[in-house]
């Protein structure tokens, strides 16, 4: 995936194909049964990422500590693919205690070193002074709106957008919704949170739902997505 293109788990491994065969179903031959995927998944894609298409890429999250993850990580794909990420998520939430932001927050120069020089880590130190400092922005949102949750999914009226996109080509780098939310984030302080990084970060979110409608996670996203929003 190139380091541009984060508006969804993008196919990592281009084929050769003719462009008519492009927007064909794939099919996940990782599965125990055959299944209709989102393009962009193909036999060659990592497992990590398989899962997160299969099980997370899509579902409404509502808790807090999820939510910074996502948006942390949605920020990392500006250095990173999805699966260089996810292959580290392990190390990501040892390193800053779960994503609790009142925890994260309150990290000084000491954990900051010790992050940054963490090899397997591989985060800049501006990167993790950017995850500290977004920690706290969310812990003003807290007080204002009683969870991130609560501000957030407040952009999509407590309802995640489901899109009905056929083909990779259909879905966008950005959206209006997400550069309202990046121009308020911004504006309170966060940092590595433009309109393109929020909306990836949206997808994972579940904020909106764009897997194609051929593949076979999109009937279970849509379900998930006419439930109520709850607060964690």
């Amino acid at each position: 995936m190139s380091k541009e293109n984060t508006r969804r788990p993008v196919k990592e491994n281009r084929s050769s194909s003719k462009e008519k065969d492009v927007h064909k179903p794939n099919y996940n031959l990782l599965s125990k049964h055959l299944k209709k995927v989102c393009n962009w998944i193909t036999a060659n894609s990592d497992k990590v990422y398989v899962q997160f298409h299969d099980e997370c890429w899509g579902i409404p999250v509502y808790d807090d500590n999820q939510l910074f993850e996502l948006l942390a990580m949605s920020g990392m794909l500006m250095d990173f693919n999805w699966t260089e990420i996810l292959k580290r998520k392990d190390l990501f939430r040892e390193a800053f205690a779960g994503f609790d932001p009142s925890t994260v927050a309150k990290m000084g120069e000491k954990e900051i070193m010790d992050i940054s020089s963490n090899k397997a880590i591989m985060l800049a130190e501006s990167r993790v002074r950017c995850i500290i400092d977004n920690a706290k922005c969310i812990q003003r949102i807290v007080k204002e709106y009683g969870s991130f949750s609560g501000y957030i999914w407040g952009y999509v009226d407590y309802k995640p957008v489901i899109n009905r996109f056929r083909y990779p080509r259909n879905v966008p780098l950005r959206s209006p919704k997400a550069e309202a939310i990046s121009k308020d984030l911004l504006k309170r302080g966060f940092r590595f949170v433009g309109p393109v990084i929020v909306y990836s970060f949206m997808q994972a979110a579940g904020m909106t739902i764009d897997h194609l409608v051929d593949c076979f996670r999109f009937l279970d996203c849509v379900r998930h997505a006419e439930r109520p929003w709850r607060h964690v």
